[in-house]
Protein backbone atom coordinates (compact mmCIF):
# COMPACT_ATOMS: atom_id res chain seq x y z
CA UNK A 1 0.00 0.00 0.00
CA UNK A 2 1.27 3.56 -0.25
CA UNK A 3 -0.57 6.69 -0.50
CA UNK A 4 -0.37 9.32 -3.61
CA UNK A 5 -0.90 12.79 -4.32
CA UNK A 6 -3.42 14.30 -7.03
CA UNK A 7 -0.74 15.26 -9.13
CA UNK A 8 1.05 11.56 -8.89
CA UNK A 9 -2.27 9.90 -9.33
CA UNK A 10 -3.30 12.17 -11.95
CA UNK A 11 -6.88 14.10 -12.35
CA UNK A 12 -8.29 12.15 -15.32
CA UNK A 13 -7.58 9.40 -13.25
CA UNK A 14 -9.52 10.45 -10.34
CA UNK A 15 -12.55 11.59 -12.41
CA UNK A 16 -12.73 8.22 -14.04
CA UNK A 17 -12.92 6.55 -10.74
CA UNK A 18 -15.62 9.31 -9.78
CA UNK A 19 -17.73 8.37 -12.66
CA UNK A 20 -16.94 4.95 -11.95
CA UNK A 21 -17.95 4.54 -8.27
CA UNK A 22 -20.95 6.91 -9.79
CA UNK A 23 -21.57 3.86 -11.71
CA UNK A 24 -21.98 1.59 -9.33
CA UNK A 25 -24.20 2.60 -7.39
CA UNK A 26 -23.37 0.73 -4.55
CA UNK A 27 -26.07 0.96 -1.51
CA UNK A 28 -23.50 1.91 0.95
CA UNK A 29 -22.94 5.08 -0.58
CA UNK A 30 -26.20 6.28 -0.67
CA UNK A 31 -25.70 9.09 2.42
CA UNK A 32 -23.03 10.59 -0.02
CA UNK A 33 -23.95 9.60 -3.66
CA UNK A 34 -24.33 13.09 -4.36
CA UNK A 35 -20.15 13.63 -3.98
CA UNK A 36 -19.59 11.60 -7.13
CA UNK A 37 -21.28 14.52 -9.30
CA UNK A 38 -20.28 17.37 -7.15
CA UNK A 39 -16.42 16.79 -6.57
CA UNK A 40 -15.57 17.12 -10.31
CA UNK A 41 -17.12 20.28 -10.32
CA UNK A 42 -15.18 21.40 -6.67
CA UNK A 43 -12.26 19.44 -6.19
CA UNK A 44 -9.74 22.33 -7.37
CA UNK A 45 -11.67 24.53 -5.51
CA UNK A 46 -11.35 24.89 -1.64
CA UNK A 47 -9.21 21.61 -1.21
CA UNK A 48 -5.55 21.65 0.03
CA UNK A 49 -4.84 18.50 -1.57
CA UNK A 50 -5.78 15.07 -2.34
CA UNK A 51 -4.85 11.99 -0.79
CA UNK A 52 -4.93 8.37 -2.82
CA UNK A 53 -4.38 4.93 -1.18
CA UNK A 54 -3.53 2.55 -3.78
CA UNK A 55 -3.05 -1.52 -3.02
CA UNK A 56 -0.34 -2.75 -6.33
CA UNK A 57 -2.63 -0.43 -9.01
CA UNK A 58 -5.96 -0.67 -7.65
CA UNK A 59 -7.31 2.41 -5.79
CA UNK A 60 -8.45 1.71 -2.28
CA UNK A 61 -9.39 4.69 -0.79
CA UNK A 62 -8.84 8.68 -1.10
CA UNK A 63 -9.58 11.64 1.19
CA UNK A 64 -8.26 15.28 1.02
CA UNK A 65 -7.81 18.48 3.36
CA UNK A 66 -9.71 21.42 4.16
CA UNK A 67 -8.62 24.73 5.38
CA UNK A 68 -11.12 26.45 7.28
CA UNK A 69 -9.26 29.19 8.73
CA UNK A 70 -5.63 30.19 8.35
CA UNK A 71 -3.86 27.40 10.13
CA UNK A 72 -7.30 25.38 11.25
CA UNK A 73 -7.35 22.07 8.70
CA UNK A 74 -9.91 19.29 8.80
CA UNK A 75 -8.29 16.02 7.58
CA UNK A 76 -9.70 13.07 6.02
CA UNK A 77 -12.34 15.14 4.43
CA UNK A 78 -14.50 13.42 2.08
CA UNK A 79 -12.92 10.09 2.64
CA UNK A 80 -14.16 7.43 0.56
CA UNK A 81 -13.24 3.92 0.86
CA UNK A 82 -13.73 1.59 -2.56
CA UNK A 83 -16.55 -0.96 -1.90
CA UNK A 84 -13.94 -3.89 -2.28
CA UNK A 85 -12.02 -2.64 0.28
CA UNK A 86 -14.60 -2.30 3.21
CA UNK A 87 -13.95 -3.84 6.09
CA UNK A 88 -13.87 -7.40 4.98
CA UNK A 89 -13.52 -8.93 8.63
CA UNK A 90 -15.33 -8.28 11.84
CA UNK A 91 -11.35 -7.18 13.74
CA UNK A 92 -10.56 -4.68 10.87
CA UNK A 93 -10.80 -1.75 12.66
CA UNK A 94 -8.80 -2.62 15.90
CA UNK A 95 -6.01 -5.19 14.42
CA UNK A 96 -4.83 -3.89 10.99
CA UNK A 97 -3.81 -0.48 9.81
CA UNK A 98 -7.01 1.27 8.22
CA UNK A 99 -7.11 3.00 4.72
CA UNK A 100 -7.97 6.08 6.52
CA UNK A 101 -5.01 5.72 8.99
CA UNK A 102 -2.49 5.45 6.24
CA UNK A 103 -3.97 9.00 4.42
CA UNK A 104 -3.90 10.40 8.06
CA UNK A 105 -0.34 9.84 8.48
CA UNK A 106 0.74 11.52 4.99
CA UNK A 107 -1.61 14.50 5.79
CA UNK A 108 -0.09 14.83 8.75
CA UNK A 109 3.14 14.77 7.44
CA UNK A 110 1.91 17.42 4.60
CA UNK A 111 0.59 19.69 7.59
CA UNK A 112 4.02 20.75 9.22
CA UNK A 113 2.56 24.48 10.08
CA UNK A 114 -1.03 24.49 12.04
CA UNK A 115 -2.57 25.66 14.82
CA UNK A 116 -5.70 23.47 14.74
CA UNK A 117 -6.52 20.35 12.92
CA UNK A 118 -9.61 18.64 12.90
CA UNK A 119 -11.97 15.12 11.84
CA UNK A 120 -15.78 15.54 11.77
CA UNK A 121 -18.36 13.02 10.94
CA UNK A 122 -21.70 13.62 10.34
CA UNK A 123 -24.68 12.37 12.74
CA UNK A 124 -24.58 12.32 16.82
CA UNK A 125 -24.50 7.74 16.46
CA UNK A 126 -21.16 7.94 15.24
CA UNK A 127 -19.68 9.73 17.81
CA UNK A 128 -18.57 6.91 19.51
CA UNK A 129 -16.57 6.02 16.41
CA UNK A 130 -14.75 9.63 16.31
CA UNK A 131 -14.52 8.64 20.20
CA UNK A 132 -12.39 5.03 18.78
CA UNK A 133 -10.33 6.81 16.43
CA UNK A 134 -9.58 9.46 18.83
CA UNK A 135 -8.27 7.07 21.58
CA UNK A 136 -6.07 5.36 18.77
CA UNK A 137 -4.47 8.57 17.69
CA UNK A 138 -3.47 9.17 21.48
CA UNK A 139 -3.93 11.87 23.95
CA UNK A 140 -2.61 15.22 21.51
CA UNK A 141 -6.53 14.92 20.27
CA UNK A 142 -9.07 15.95 21.67
CA UNK A 143 -12.94 14.94 21.44
CA UNK A 144 -14.67 18.41 21.11
CA UNK A 145 -18.36 18.37 23.68
CA UNK A 146 -20.18 20.09 21.13
CA UNK A 147 -21.40 19.88 17.81
CA UNK A 148 -19.01 21.86 15.32
CA UNK A 149 -20.75 23.63 12.17
CA UNK A 150 -19.02 22.69 9.06
CA UNK A 151 -20.33 24.01 6.14
CA UNK A 152 -22.54 26.90 5.40
CA UNK A 153 -26.03 25.92 5.89
CA UNK A 154 -26.85 26.63 9.57
CA UNK A 155 -29.90 25.00 9.61
CA UNK A 156 -28.89 21.41 8.12
CA UNK A 157 -28.18 19.11 10.96
CA UNK A 158 -25.52 17.38 8.22
CA UNK A 159 -23.73 20.98 8.71
CA UNK A 160 -23.20 20.59 12.24
CA UNK A 161 -20.75 17.33 13.02
CA UNK A 162 -19.04 15.52 15.76
CA UNK A 163 -15.41 16.79 16.10
CA UNK A 164 -12.01 15.67 16.96
CA UNK A 165 -8.95 17.69 17.12
CA UNK A 166 -5.13 18.54 17.95
CA UNK A 167 -3.95 21.50 19.13
CA UNK A 168 -5.91 24.35 19.67
CA UNK A 169 -10.02 23.91 19.77
CA UNK A 170 -11.22 25.15 16.19
CA UNK A 171 -12.64 28.44 16.00
CA UNK A 172 -15.50 27.71 14.76
CA UNK A 173 -19.71 28.17 15.27
CA UNK A 174 -20.52 25.69 17.66
CA UNK A 175 -24.39 24.14 19.66
CA UNK A 176 -24.93 22.00 22.24
CA UNK A 177 -25.64 18.09 21.44
CA UNK A 178 -29.16 18.70 22.69
CA UNK A 179 -29.80 21.82 20.21
CA UNK A 180 -28.33 19.57 17.96
CA UNK A 181 -30.89 17.01 18.52
CA UNK A 182 -33.72 19.65 18.71
CA UNK A 183 -32.91 20.43 15.01
CA UNK A 184 -33.27 17.39 13.96
CA UNK A 185 -36.97 16.90 14.70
Amino acid sequence: MKVLRLKEFGEERFLQELANFSQQNFPGDKRNRDWFNRLPEIYKTRFIDWFFLIDNTELVAFSTIQEFNPKCYRVLTRTYYNPKYRRKHSAYERTQKTPAMWMLEEQLDYLKNYDTLFISMQDLNRRRMLEQLRKKLGNEWTMHPQMIQTCNEIHDVNCWQNVIYKGNPPNLPSITIDKWRGMKQ
